[in-house]
């Protein structure tokens, strides 16, 4: 087996669980620190089987169970590169498989009920026909933005850099051998591997894998899991508040990102997790960059990402289409855990990146007198309307403070007579009732007439994507044109 950075990193980490009797779980099976090397073992040998030798870089099919997890270390303790996706859904594949990897790894997730844990029993190799012979350097973690945006890009990290990415957020949150990890989100992305995953498995924490988790599952495994620390999105927080009854105490730190949080349900929700939710800041290409500390004040908590995280450095940078009177600035990031760069689907380069340089977000932000930042929308989600730049997180914010209103997402189409059309959808409170004409009315009093959206749906929910962000270019389909 080969000797990666990684390997002697678990290999100390599960020397030392070992006696604080931490373990990985997915609900259905559990196994200590002290029985993965041994599990490793043997998806390394059903690597090898077939005559074929190990895949040199593999796209893997990774839920969020206790056979995905384990694939994936056993691929970062050999030094394998693989291409990290969720898996299939409704038959479906997210994306066909790059022509770099010349096998695909399925993690079933419909195998026998047995006694005992079996990585075979869960684990197929299937060749990939597309597959073009390139070679890949070993050691890299390929991973797909969201395309919340747009166009989906894939991008490439070093193990190396991930693990000091995951050990930044393990000092950032307190991880260590008698913290108890709950990840409720993908571990398919950056944020359920890199900012939760790692930092547990580096820290010897106890692990609950929760896969396409549910009120009453989430319930049930907290009851039985008595997390300290969980990762979720603003998603599962909603879900949450509608379920919970009482506070909860054992939280040491409860964590927001994937989509925006809005500022009254993070203020809703804060009290049931002890005052201890945090939003963090982060992205597919730099992991995690920005946080507020458990033990803020609630006004700083609710309103900000924070400060950078330990090496991380941020600026801020005019918006070059603003208006003078605009105060939008674009958020750089210059991060020493960050990514390589972006490559096209047959493995080449097609944008090089250094720790050394900086790194554009995307995302417009302002900096507070005690440092901390807030994100205020997306640099690249304005359109032009008749000679005035319009920022639809402008609008959004304006929206969310009408009566009744939960979430407003604001989308822009292509154009018509009087520019881009603008569409906004408004998911409005439990129990309460909206409509789209009285709340296009409203605009009028609170927006620029360039500002005003076009149309206004009410809808009870917003189509998210894997990540949990919401997918906009789904709404960009539903705008109206005449």
């Amino acid at each position: 087996m080969g000797h990666s950075p990684f390997a002697t990193a678990l290999e100390g980490i599960t020397a030392a669980a070992s006696t604080s009797a931490s373990f990985v779980t997915d609900g259905a099976f559990t196994c200590t620190y002290t029985e993965i090397p041994g599990f490793i073992e043997q998806i390394v040998q059903l690597l090898d089987e077939g005559g074929t030798g190990q895949p040199s870089c593999p796209i893997v099919e990774c839920p969020n169970t206790l056979a995905g997890a384990l694939l994936c270390l056993a691929l970062m303790k050999n030094g394998t590169s693989f291409v990290l996706i969720p898996p299939a859904q409704g038959g479906t594949d997210l994306k066909p498989a790059p022509n770099f990897c010349d096998y695909r790894l399925v993690v079933s997730q419909n195998a026998p009920t047995r006694d005992a844990f079996a990585p075979r029993a869960y684990l197929r190799k299937e060749l990939n026909p597309g597959y073009n012979g390139r070679p890949v350097d070993r050691g890299r973690l390929y991973l797909r933005t969201s395309g919340s945006m747009g166009v989906s890009k894939i991008v490439a990290h070093t193990h190396d850099r991930l693990i000091g990415n995951a050990r930044n957020v393990a000092r950032k949150y307190g991880f260590s051998a008698q913290s108890r990890a709950a990840i409720p989100v993908p571990v398919a992305h950056m944020y359920g591997f890199g900012a939760e995953f790692l930092p547990a498995i580096l820290t010897g924490a106890s692990i609950d894998l929760q896969e396409r988790t549910n009120l009453l599952k989430y319930l049930d495994r907290e009851k039985r899991f008595q997390p300290t620390i969980v990762f979720a999105t603003p998603a599962v927080c909603e879900m949450l508040k509608a379920g919970y009854k009482t506070p909860r105490t054992q939280y040491e730190v409860f964590v927001t990102s994937g989509q925006r949080i809005t500022e009254e349900l993070f203020r809703a929700f804060d009290p049931f997790v002890g005052g201890r939710l945090i939003n963090q800041y982060g992205s597919t290409e730099m992991g995690a960059i920005s946080a507020c500390d458990p033990s803020d004040n609630i006004e700083l908590r609710a309103t900000t990402i924070g400060r950078p995280l330990d090496g991380v450095n941020l600026r801020l940078d005019p918006l070059a289409s603003a208006e003078p009177e605009q105060k939008g600035t674009q958020l750089y990031c210059r991060h020493p855990y960050g990514f390589e760069g972006y490559i096209d689907e047959n493995g080449e380069w097609i944008e090089q990146a250094s720790p050394a340089g900086w790194y554009r977000t995307g995302d417009t932000a302002v900096r507070q007198t005690d440092g901390s930042i807030v994100v205020t929308g997306r640099a690249d989600a304005s359109v032009n309307r008749r000679g005035y730049l319009v920022l639809l997180s402008d609008i959004e914010r304006v929206m969310e403070q009408l009566d009744a209103i939960s979430t407003v997402v604001v989308v822009a189409g292509k154009e018509d007579k009087q520019g881009p059309r603008i569409a906004a959808f408004c998911v409005p409170r439990p129990g309460d009732s909206v409509d789209g004409a009285q709340l296009r009315a409203r605009c009028f009093e609170l927006l620029p007439h360039y500002a005003i959206p076009d149309e206004i749906h009410v809808t009870p929910s917003l189509p998210l994507l894997p990540t949990g962000k919401i997918d906009r270019q789904q709404l960009v389909a539903l705008i109206a044109y005449r």
